[in-house]
């Protein structure tokens, strides 16, 4: 997958993203959590960024476990990340329901679905 490959389709991932944000905050009850769902939206952009470019590294070594290593690495610290961030906002935000998780898991699955079409493809010309 070229670099240009990439960014058009997390363009448009980020689109689809932004668009099913802004209908969530069109519900009166998701309104309050607006800020969590953009935060997100741009720390998953950043973590998709960094895992292409080191998925990409690791799929043309020589060693294809490397690949696999990375994978398997990303998918168990974007879990770890997302349940941090989930008590880090239940803590300081104190929201008054746990709707919150709606927007920061739209944003979690359709960026992991995205990741993992990605990675999938750089797998295939890792080979």
């Amino acid at each position: 997958m070229t670099n240009q490959a990439f960014f058009l389709q997390l363009g448009a991932v980020i689109l689809i993203t932004a668009l099913s944000l802004w209908g969530l905050f069109q519900v009166p009850t998701l309104m309050p959590y607006q800020i969590l769902g953009w935060v997100s939206l741009g720390g998953f952009v950043f973590l998709s960024v960094i895992m292409f470019f080191i998925g990409r590294t690791s799929a043309e070594s020589n060693n294809k476990n490397t690949f696999t290593s990375t994978v398997l690495g990303f998918t168990v610290g974007k879990m770890m990340l997302a349940i941090m961030i989930i008590f880090a906002y239940l803590k300081l935000a104190e929201p008054a329901d746990k709707l919150f998780i709606i927007p920061f898991f739209a944003v979690y699955f359709i960026f992991t679905a995205f990741e993992t079409y990605f990675m999938m493809k750089l797998g295939r010309t890792g080979v």
